[in-house]
Parts: structure tokens; sequence; C-alpha cells
């Protein structure tokens, strides 16, 4: 794929391309291959002899192999290595492919390497559990032998640990709806992490033990916590709302490795080396035998927000769609590399003697002892096809954005790369739902959202070849519909003869979606004279006017609205008579 981007201007904020597809590095044959996100074939692959196994991270214009060893970066558009710096640790990282990354997190070193346009090495402080992601591209690292979580923000070079865990506590992060929540182990709750700190607990209602294992992000809203003691896999609502957990009894086995692509959960069985995928609900989706020997398989999650896992050989990956659907593709290289180097590093071949055909091996001698000379083959082009090419999932839908009503959001993009077939239609989905439209939108309206919490939007364009990468939104937050205030209530006049004044109060004006920034008040007498009017602050709720009367009993009408963001709404009027 190419990309030009032309102009003057500057480039707008917050601009970020998710990387599509998956790599995987292959020892046996010294190459990184690239999967299409697709998962149907490698479409791309670069020499890398050397390099040692190790997981292969992505940004957005290079790739990195983390070797046990060393880090080697090659560019993914010319294909060749482009740079090495040696690892910190000799452990296998976690990693991470999110905006202004991507990162390789050593966990029992403490240390993160971001790497990418802006590298650095970045102490933690201390060892730290498995790392997550929010699509601001903050990194957040759970320190909880010293009880505190901390974040690492996009392009810093120090981390900060602002949210202290309760005493004694222990547990798991993972993100919900972008927003990063910790799973306590210790009471069975989970709570949002805030930005100083954490906020209120909700009830997980099943048991999670110590050595419980989580998907990093959310399975359209709910938690998938796996328990490997137990062989259960639970999908939990972390807003511990009325409707119960979602319990899945798992096959006898040793369970390592659970993995969320956002619509599906992916959990890894040891003991018969098979990927098993299950919806929200609980609804087992696919079920297939990882290849490529008996070592541990890990699960990534790609900045596609789908799930890879490599085969140990390095020769085959396991994709996981956002449907739970899983496809294996093969990988093999091309091993001719060091042999057309030494070709092209061999002495030139010896003249003939003169007098002979310059080309071709000495004639054969016939009758008569004459040499006929030998004539080479004539070279044949190799044949051309005007085939086209075959159809692949489309492209990423473009620009998606977000933006929300009361209790509504409406999702927009641009059209994604057909790539060989016509997109049919565009899957939108959140954290409770999906719908989809036909190929021709460009905009889908949400309702049924609830007002006050924070949805992600997801985008991805289908055609007969399959669906392609997804791109979400930034979170946008439903709210009730703003309208200017109702009357303040109960208006009230105070006034004797025996003085000018008269004292004005009034309760509250219902705020209808916005808070109450001004009360006006104004008062004129029934001769037309002694009118005035004052704006006072919303939390008003009283006033005295001054000489009112002026020696003369004549009635006044004093008026009080209420103003907000919307404007102001309909006046309150109270008519005061003198006294007898």
């Amino acid at each position: 794929m190419g990309l030009a981007v032309g102009g003057a201007a500057d480039p707008p904020g917050g601009f970020a391309l998710s990387p599509s597809g998956h790599w995987v590095y292959s020892p046996e044959y010294g190459m990184a291959f690239h999967v299409s996100g697709g998962g149907d074939r490698a479409d791309a692959q670069v020499s890398l002899p050397g390099a040692g196994p190790g997981p292969v991270v992505q940004g957005d214009t290079s790739g990195f192999v983390v070797g046990p060893a060393r880090i080697v970066e090659f560019g993914k558009s010319s294909l060749t290595v482009e740079g090495s710096t040696p690892a910190p640790a000799d452990e296998r990282p976690v990693t991470l492919e999110v905006r202004g990354g991507p990162y390789a997190v050593y966990r029992q070193a403490g240390t993160v390497i971001r790497l990418g346009e802006h590298p650095a090495t970045i102490p933690a402080g201390g060892p730290v559990a498995t790392p997550v992601a929010t699509g601001d591209g903050r990194v957040w690292l759970p320190r909880t032998d010293a009880g505190l979580l901390c974040a690492l923000p996009e392009q810093a070079d120090r981390v900060s640990c602002p949210v202290a865990l309760p005493q004694g506590h222990h547990g798991l992060l993972a993100v919900v709806a972008d927003r990063p929540v910790f799973v306590d182990t210790t009471d069975d709750t989970v709570r949002p992490v805030e930005s100083t700190q954490l906020g209120a607990p909700a009830p997980l209602r099943v048991d999670v033990p110590d050595n419980a294992q989580i998907a990093s992000t959310d399975v359209a809203g709910r938690l998938a916590i796996l328990d490997p003691g137990s062989r259960k896999l639970h999908l939990v609502d972390p807003t511990g709302a009325a409707v119960g957990p979602v319990t899945v009894g798992l096959p006898p086995g040793d369970y390592a490795g659970i993995e969320s692509s956002g619509g599906v959960v992916a959990v890894v069985n040891r003991t018969d080396h098979t990927l098993n995928t299950f919806d929200s609900a609980g609804v087992p989706r696919d079920r297939r035998p990882i290849p490529g020997g008996d070592g541990q398989p890990p699960l990534v999650k790609g900045g596609d927000a789908r799930v890879y896992v490599d085969g140990a050989d390095g020769a085959h990956v396991m994709v996981v769609d956002h449907d739970g659907g899983v496809s294996e593709v093969p990988v093999a290289g091309d091993r001719t590399p060091d042999r057309d180097q030494q070709t092209q590093q061999q002495p030139p071949p010896v003249q003939p003697p003169p007098g002979t055909h310059p080309a071709g091996p000495p004639a054969p001698a016939v009758p008569g002892g004459d040499r006929k000379p030998v004539v080479p083959p004539k070279k044949t082009p190799p044949p051309t096809s005007n085939a086209p090419l075959p159809a692949a999932p489309p492209g990423a839908p473009r620009a998606v954005s977000a933006t929300a009503g009361d209790g509504s959001a409406t999702v927009s993009w641009g059209a994604a790369a057909p790539n060989g077939a016509p997109v049919t239609s565009y899957l939108v989905s959140w954290a409770g739902g999906e719908t989809t439209v036909g190929g021709g939108a460009r905009s889908a309206a949400i309702s049924g959202l609830s007002n006050g919490t924070a949805y992600v939007f997801t985008v991805v364009a289908v055609n007969r070849a399959g669906a392609g990468p997804g791109v979400g939104s930034k979170a946008v937050t439903p709210r009730a519909a703003v309208r200017p205030p109702g009357r303040p209530g109960s208006l009230a006049i105070e006034a004797t003869t025996k003085h000018t004044w008269a004292k004005v109060t009034w309760t509250a004006a219902e705020p209808n979606g916005a808070p109450v920034i001004a009360y006006h008040v104004h008062w004129t007498r029934d001769d037309g004279t002694r009118e005035g009017s004052v704006t006072l602050a919303g939390s008003a709720r009283t006033y005295t006017i001054e000489d009112i009367w002026d020696g003369k009993d004549i009635p006044f009408t004093v008026t009080v609205t209420a103003e907000n963001s919307a404007g102001t709404g309909p006046a309150a009027s109270a008519h005061k008579a003198p006294p007898s």
C-alpha cells in the first residue's frame, strides 16, 4: 500500500494509522513474514538472518524482531534491515502495538522499550505485571508488588505512578470502552482507574483467584477472565449491573493464554494444543489445533484488533477474526539469498580461444572432421497473464468519528479501499451492541445508549473476500439534551409599610441538562416608575430591592428568570400591593 500526503498545512492533531496484519519471524528461514489482516496469506517477507527467535512488533513505518539478545529493525516499505539495538534483558517481553509505540515491556526487569520514531528505554522502577494500553497511546503498568498503578503517556520519557491500590490488595488490569479498569483478585471487585485514584468498586460476582488471567480488552463490554485452576471462563459485566456473569466450563486441559479481539475471546489449551474462541455470551465459535510444535504459543493483539497466535516453529500463524473464526496461514520463505549472493561473487568465465563460438560448449564431432557451430537457444520471455488479481478483504475505513447525542450517537467514516471486490457492508460495533449498514453508507445512527457512559465505536468494511481491519473512534459520552432551565419556584415578596425595601425569595429552577449560571430579577411599579433589574449568580435565592415605594403606596411586580448554557427559561412573577 502506498500513501501520499501533500499540502503545506500542518497535519491534523491526533492523526494516526493502525498497522494492519501481523509479522512473524521464522528462525528456520531467517526471515520475517507479513500475514495479511484477512488471514489468508503471507504477502511480504524480509531476510533477517541471525535475528534470533522472538516476537515481531510493528509501527507505522518499521517492524522490529525482538530477539533474546538484540532488537532488529527493518523497513516495512524497503524490506531491508535498518538497525539493531541490544535487548535490555534475557526474557520474552510483552509487546504492544499502540499509538506512539510500538512497545516492548520486560516485566521482570521492569523496563519499557519504546520503538519507532521516538525510541527510548524507560525504567518502570521495579517489576511489573502484564501492561495494557488505551487508544490515546497511554501504557498502564501495574506494580502490584509496590501497590501502585503506573502510567506512561505517549512520547513521555518517564513513568509516573499516580494511583495507589488498597493496602494488601492485588489484581489485574484491563481496558473497557478504552478506559483502564483494575480487577481486584483480593475482594473480587472491579474499579475504574481514574487519573489519581481508583473509582468505586463493583462486585464481579465470581471468584477470581490470584493466578487468574484476563484479556487485555473487553469482549463486547464484558471482562473475559480465565480461571485455569477450575477450568472456567468468566464473562463479567464490569459495571456490576443486574445481569449476572456468564461462566463457561472448559474441557479438561492446562489453560494458559487469553486475549480478546473486541467481539470474541481466544483461549489456549496447552494439553491438546488447541485454540478455542467464544463470543461475549460464552457461545463457542471455533476450535483449531495450533501447528508448529509444543512450545507455549503467545497470543498477540494486533493494531487491527485481531488476535494472532504464532506457531512455535515460526512457520504458521493462527488468525482470530472479529467474528471468532480462526484461519491458519502457513508461511514459507525463499532460501536462495545466500546462493544468489555466491553466484554474484563467482569469477568471470574463462574466455574461449580465438576462432571458437563465444557461447556454449564445443560442438560435437561430425563425419569429415568438421564442427558445426552451436547456436544458443533463444530465450523465451516468461508468460504474462491479464487475469485480475484475487480479491482481498477491504482496507480500513477512513476518518472514523463519533458525535454523542441524548442516549445516542452518530458514527461517520470515509470509504474503505475495496481491494478487488465491492464493499458490501460496514459493521459498526460498540460495547453492548453492533449494527450493519450497506456498503454505500458513510454514517450510522446508534440509539439506546446510556447517558454518562463513554463509548468507542469500531467500523469494519466487508466484501465477498471477508472483513477488513477495524478502526475505532475516539470515546464519546452521550448526555441528556440541554434545554433552557425551568421556572424558578415559590417566588415570594416580603415587605411592610414601615420599610421602603422589599425582600424577594425563590427556589431553584430545574437545570434541564446544564447548570443554572444566573438568575435575572426585574421589578417595576404599576405606574411605570422605579423600574430596575439585576443579574445574580446561579446559586442566588434572594434579593432585596431598595426604595421600591419611596413614600408612595403603589403596588409593584417582580419577575425572576433562570439562565443556563442553552438560554433563559420562563419567568416566575409575583405582584405586591402595599399593606392596608
